[in-house]
């Protein structure tokens, strides 16, 4: 198996132990609200809004269901909460598509409804984005202490030139796609500089400058880190 990740360690104790589960549900909570979101494009609050109680209680299903073999938790956890919420909004068909929020005027203090707005919906989803991406870039670190590798030395050591970030790129690539040479990778933790010299004909002290920003790579391609991945591949 590949790199024992801090999430899969968590999904696997919380479901012998509640209070872990509950620091999982609550760490979450961008996560599971961004994925409602996008399925009713709805601002929704935790304390107000009954789609999100649906979404705990799924992700606590997920938490339950979930076995290695069906991939990475948070797609999983991902899908059952998607078809939860199927379930939920065909049970309430009644529910109004517009959402509306009190809005204060200057010239009194009487509330009054309005629609949200594109802009607000936009400010939204920006803001739930950033959210997850704080808890990602979270367990990266993690990820990588485990590696003995700090995240100031990431920023230290990455490539200026695109054309040398693109070799580590398909450096760390080969190493995935070679399951014995990321095997060897895992339980040496020592990037396998001969082998990757040896198949893509790149000078020693090149792989050798890198192999952080390698190590590093490998990780994010291989983990449960879709918007890091994201970043890496475009």
């Amino acid at each position: 198996m590949f790199l024992k990740r801090s999430l899969e360690d968590r999904v696997e104790k919380a479901k012998i132990d509640q209070k872990e589960l509950n620091k999982l549900i609550e760490v979450y909570k961008p996560f599971i609200a961004n994925i409602l979101y996008k399925k009713k494009g709805k601002f929704l609050q935790y304390g107000c809004d009954d789609e999100l109680t649906i979404g705990m209680m799924a992700f606590k299903e997920a938490v339950e269901a979930y076995d290695k073999k069906k991939g990475k938790f948070l797609s999983f956890a991902k899908h059952v909460i998607s078809l939860r919420s199927i379930d939920h909004y065909r049970k309430n068909e009644k529910m109004k598509d517009k959402i509306w929020l009190p809005i204060v005027t200057q010239s009194d203090d009487k509330s009054e409804n309005s629609v949200m707005d594109d802009e607000s919906i936009k400010k939204y989803e920006y803001e739930k984005e950033n959210e997850l991406r704080r808890l990602e870039i979270s367990e990266y670190k993690k990820e990588l202490k485990k590696w003995d590798i700090e995240f100031a030395d990431l920023l230290r050591t990455c490539p200026k030139q695109d054309r040398l970030k693109k070799v580590y790129k398909e450096i760390a690539q080969f190493i995935i796609m070679d399951s014995k040479i990321l095997n060897r990778l895992i339980i040496t933790k020592r990037l396998p500089i001969k082998e990757i010299q040896g198949n893509m004909l790149i000078h020693r002290k090149k792989i050798e400058r890198g192999r952080l920003y390698i190590i590093a790579l490998v990780i994010a391609l291989k983990g449960d880190y879709d918007l890091i991945r994201e970043y890496i591949i475009n």
